[in-house]
């Protein structure tokens, strides 16, 4: 019977992912040579950086406003989906930061289906899947800021997640951002962090301000 279930569960999951990919060539834009060559050439070079011997697919999507971005593996395909809002509100220099985030979370190793498979049991222990997870995305902002001449560039674009508004993009103050995490009230701020795959925003960029310093001021 086991078998069986888990027999169901990779078929389901082979047939979902090329279902999503069906969906992506269709409905989305696929960075390329030819199409938005600039922005494929950064994340090419950023992928060879990051030492990914295959550069995965990049993807811009109309997100209806919405600011995200995230890496996904569909069958052997590596892929890497940016918003049209965080295309939008971020600089070049902070939209780099974005899409190496994305790309370390593939050089890591964190998207490996048999390392996934390994991690399983890790859901039947309260929270600690999620804790896992945010220790994963500060690994990907540590690797994403490494990239970048200018840590504040890095940190600027962690911000501009949360403000999202592209005419306050120079404006921002990192280190006012940064101070409200310690307003974040302890219990219902804990209560909120490990319910959450991702730590909030403020402690995102104190860690980054903590950890690397050149040109973080």
């Amino acid at each position: 019977m086991i078998c069986v279930y888990g027999l169901f569960v990779y078929l389901t999951s082979i047939m979902t992912a090329a279902l999503y990919r069906a969906y992506a060539i269709g409905n989305m834009v696929a960075l390329s040579e030819d199409q938005f060559p600039e922005l494929h050439t950064q994340f090419v070079a950023i992928a060879r950086e990051l030492g990914l011997a295959e550069t995965p697919q990049a993807f811009i999507h109309n997100s209806g406003g919405v600011m995200n971005a995230f890496a996904i593996r569909l069958l052997r395909g590596r892929y890497v989906f940016l918003t049209s809002a965080i295309v939008e509100a971020e600089d070049n220099a902070q939209l780099r930061f974005i899409m190496a985030h994305e790309i370390a979370h593939h050089a890591l190793g964190h998207l490996n289906a048999f390392k996934h498979f390994i991690r399983l049991p890790a859901f039947l222990v309260p929270f600690l899947y999620r804790a896992y997870s945010r220790a994963r995305e500060f690994s990907c902002d540590a690797v994403g800021a490494s990239v970048l001449p200018d840590v504040h560039d890095a940190l600027t674009a962690l911000q501009m997640l949360a403000c999202g508004t592209k005419r306050l993009n120079k404006a921002m103050n990192v280190d006012a951002f940064a101070a409200q995490d310690f307003r974040v009230p302890g219990l219902a701020g804990f209560v909120v962090e490990i319910a959450s795959t991702h730590p909030r925003l403020t402690r995102r960029v104190a860690y980054l301000k903590a950890n690397f310093k050149r040109h973080a001021a």
